[in-house]
């Protein structure tokens, strides 16, 4: 054997175990080392080494000079606009842009037919509500019996110094003076006023109906019977008879009764004389 073929022989087996040391099997030159630590040794890439692009001139990390900082500052904008749209939310959560849609504003014609018909229907209700006390109170009334009317008396006698009514007035004898008196009138208003006048003393006052009729005792010695209807124009005069004379007598009068339409009067003498008013 010569030398060549016993280094030959003898770094074969060398070349093996340091191939079988270094943890390189057989299998290929890819297979990793079994003692060798995942974290300190070079992993190779499985991704072949043809599908690599390179960078060409221009490309990769530039450095920011005052010739490009414009456009570098441009470029950083830009990527921030794009990672602030891409942060916005979806769905549910996401906020309404745009415009919406607003309510239209209420017509004021509408509003014042809807006022109109609400006050209408109270004015309606209001109005319902006065007639039906109104004619409640109608009802009421005419449930009820009607008072009463008290009717003056048309026939009363009273003294020289008392009153009669007729329809509300008063009529009352005064003292004039010099053998005279009046006879005056007094309304509900106090209102007073003269009806007539006579000569002599009065000796009672007498309402006859409608008629005032005063017996009195004459200056002369005589006694007669006046009379004066209310109302009317005529002027008091003295009853007459059916004669249409004055019924008159001498002396004086004692007394004088109403007596129905007839009037009673006793003298002095103690004559009665009736003096009839109709």
């Amino acid at each position: 054997m010569s030398r060549a073929s016993s280094d030959e022989r003898y770094r074969r087996p060398a070349h093996a175990a340091g191939r079988r040391a270094a943890g390189i099997s057989r299998a290929g030159a890819h297979a990793v080392p079994e003692d060798v630590d995942d974290g300190a040794a070079p992993r190779q890439s499985a991704v072949p080494v043809d599908s690599l692009a390179t960078l060409s001139a221009g490309q990769g990390a530039r450095v920011t000079t005052r010739d490009n900082a414009a456009e570098a500052a441009d470029i950083a904008r830009g990527r921030a606009a794009e990672r602030s749209r891409g942060r916005r939310p979806y769905g549910r959560s996401r906020l309404a842009y745009g415009s919406r849609s607003r309510r239209k504003p209420a017509n004021p014609a509408s509003i014042l037919l809807v006022v109109a018909g609400v006050v209408g229907f109270f004015a309606i209700l209001a109005i319902v509500a006065f007639v039906t006390f109104f004619g409640a109170q109608g009802t009421s009334q005419a449930a009820r019996p009607a008072a009463p009317v008290e009717e003056e008396p048309q026939q009363v006698q009273t003294t020289s110094d008392g009153s009669v009514t007729y329809r509300g007035v008063s009529y009352a004898i005064e003292v004039a003076g010099d053998g005279a008196y009046a006879v005056v009138s007094t309304d509900a208003q106090g209102n007073r006023a003269q009806e007539f006048t006579g000569e002599g003393t009065p000796v009672s006052l007498i309402l006859y109906n409608s008629v005032i009729v005063v017996p009195e005792n004459r200056s002369d010695g005589t006694w007669d019977v006046m009379a004066y209807t209310l109302g009317g124009d005529a002027a008091p005069m003295s009853v007459v008879d059916s004669s249409g004379n004055a019924i008159t007598g001498a002396g004086t009068i004692a007394s004088a009764t109403l007596d129905g339409s007839v009037v009673h009067v006793t003298d002095s003498t103690g004559a009665t004389i009736d003096v009839a008013l109709e």
